[in-house]
């Protein structure tokens, strides 16, 4: 009984701040400052309910204070009368707000755990387990970040050594995967030759086998080159391509038109030539995305240190906060911290490429 009240309480209030924000876009389109001012009563009638109700056990204030609320929304909603364009507006407008409300209460759901990260990195040891939580810390401690630094062995430079492996193999990985994918993207999709659409099947069908199913044969390989506890098995095989990625770039390759490769090949470039000067430039969107997924997968990629790597000043940033971990793993504040410093340039490259990413994948397929 406890949680279909809940459920009902929640419902009230998204119905209740759906239909206050429909009236309130009612009210500044048709430029009603008197219908405006009406609604000031939902909010002051949820502030009396729950005044009134907050002894009463949860979720009991909340229903009694969003009640009262939509009733009155609902009234003016029927009493606001219109022809039926505003009628139709109005409708539009509640489909608007209904899918907003539901994309916010989303993003909100997924930001949670990242606040909470940034939050307890900046706590300290006393009010980790604190119930409510505190997600605002007062005060905040900033040291926490050179503290967890600081706490790393000194021969690895408190963290740098790490960092440059997760660069390095990120850039090899980027540059691995960016020119052999587009390379044979390209080959599928703008030229001619025996068996090409079979072997594209072939390629696809890779998409489908589990990483386990190839991961005893690639270390079996690996070892046989005498490559294991050194970085070229998490970065060599990035030059051979990926599945997902040729077939990215070739669908985007597909929608660019022929006649710019018909007057290359006029003014007399080969192939290589073709592909680097005038195929290459058009796919950037396309390109963008590949780097960002790329860089994405290699700076958080864990299970291939873990395999090939066993000497400490190899390893990358993501290995190296697990091993953080075992070693401090019931100090909180300092693990969040190491955490957060980890995943920042992740999540600054996304914030500031996310335009281009976005573009590059809703774009892929589209001809004209």
């Amino acid at each position: 009984m406890n949680a279909l009240s809940w459920l009902l309480a929640v419902a009230l209030v998204y119905l209740s701040i759906g239909a206050w924000l429909v009236l309130l876009a009612d009210a500044i389109r048709r430029r009603r400052p008197a219908a405006a001012l009406w609604l000031v009563a939902p909010p002051a009638l949820a502030w009396l309910g729950w005044r009134l109700a907050h002894p009463l056990p949860q979720p009991w204030p909340v229903l009694i204070a969003c009640l009262p609320a939509f009733a009155w929304c609902a009234a003016q909603y029927r009493l606001a009368g219109g022809d039926w364009r505003v009628r139709r507006r109005r409708r539009q407008d509640a489909r608007q707000v209904a899918i907003h409300l539901v994309l916010l209460t989303g993003a909100v759901v997924f930001a949670a755990p990242f606040a909470w990260l940034i939050s307890t990195s900046l706590k300290v040891e006393t009010k980790l387990m604190v119930i409510p939580p505190e997600w605002i810390p007062r005060p905040a401690v900033w040291g926490n970040y050179a503290k967890a630094l600081s706490y790393l062995p000194e021969e690895t430079r408190h963290g740098l050594l790490y960092l440059w492996n997760t660069v390095y193999l990120s850039v090899m990985n980027i540059i691995g995967v960016t020119l052999a994918s587009s390379l044979v993207a390209y080959s599928f999709a703008r030229l001619r030759w025996p068996g090409r659409d079979g072997l594209f099947l072939v390629l696809l069908s890779t998409m489908m086998l589990p990483g386990a199913v190839t991961m005893i044969p690639l270390f079996l390989v690996f070892r046989w080159l005498g490559w294991v506890d050194t970085l070229r098995p998490l970065w060599v095989p990035a030059f051979f391509g990926t599945a997902f990625n040729i077939f990215l770039l070739r669908q985007f390759f597909l929608t660019i038109p022929t006649d710019l490769e018909d007057a290359a090949k006029i003014d007399g470039c080969s192939y290589l030539r073709t592909y680097w000067s005038v195929m290459l430039p058009l796919v950037k969107p396309a390109l963008a995305a590949v780097v960002i997924l790329t860089f994405m997968g290699a700076w958080n990629h864990f299970m291939g240190p873990l395999i090939y790597v066993s000497s400490p000043e190899k390893m990358p940033l993501a290995y190296a906060l697990q091993l953080y971990q075992s070693a401090h793993g019931s100090e909180f504040n300092l693990l969040m911290a190491g955490a957060v410093m980890v995943v920042t340039p992740v999540i600054l490259l996304f914030f500031f490429t996310q335009r281009y990413f976005i573009q590059g994948v809703t774009l892929t397929g589209i001809k004209g």
